[in-house]
């Protein structure tokens, strides 16, 4: 990767302000062949491929050596990007991850939204994202901090209700873990709260069953 000079900083105003992401449309606030550009700042190492169609600029502290953000933060860039400052969210099994209940690694990246969107194949790593279509103004959502600046995620007690809304399968699922992690975690009157507003009362009986059993 080429060291990053000032000659090739990328401008705020190409960003999908508060975030680094960077897509062919929002970079043409600023150029007039858009496409060729990015290709000139990624070659320069001021910016890095994440998918199609999808960038996002090299933090400076990152700028030296070969940067690879994790999963987690490339799901959250990329539902900034997708629906927009304040309209996506880390949810399900990336929310558990983000949240410290789920040290294993995943290959998928889950997303929410007001509208679907086809999943992303990601090339700076192996993996894709998924999309969800859900009011993110029906939901109990957090702020995230990430490498590639702020997000969303869903609160610790909305991810054991979303995580919780289908059968458990065997032990082996990841959601299982997750759950009963989350479960230690959670505030027992704020999620007897959120699983009331968000009409989640089965999805939590299903996780206190998950608890119980595990004793």
């Amino acid at each position: 990767m080429a060291e990053l000079t000032h000659e090739v900083a990328v401008p705020a105003s190409a960003l999908i302000q508060p975030t680094l992401m960077l897509t062919g449309r929002s970079a043409a606030a600023v150029y007039a062949q858009p496409a060729s550009q990015l290709h000139r700042l990624a070659e320069a190492g001021a910016i890095i491929k994440i998918a199609r169609g999808y960038y996002a600029a090299i933090p400076v502290d990152k700028r030296k050596g070969d940067w690879l953000p994790s999963l987690d933060t490339l799901t959250a860039g990329l539902a900034t990007a997708i629906y927009g400052p304040g309209h996506g969210a880390l949810w399900g099994l990336s929310a558990a991850r983000v949240h410290g209940a789920l040290p294993r690694a995943l290959a998928t990246g889950f997303a929410l939204g007001p509208n679907q969107h086809r999943a992303i194949a990601l090339t700076v790593r192996q993996g894709e994202v998924e999309f969800r279509k859900r009011d993110p103004e029906r939901l109990e959502l957090e702020y995230l901090t990430t490498e590639l600046g702020p997000g969303l995620v869903t609160s610790i007690e909305q991810t054991i209700l979303d995580l919780s809304v289908r059968a458990f399968s065997d032990e082996s699922e990841p959601r299982v873990e997750a759950v009963r992690n989350l479960m230690a975690l959670a505030n027992p009157d704020r999620l007897d709260e959120v699983a009331t507003r968000v009409r989640g009362r089965a999805a939590l009986a299903r996780a206190n069953r998950l608890v119980a059993d595990a004793h």
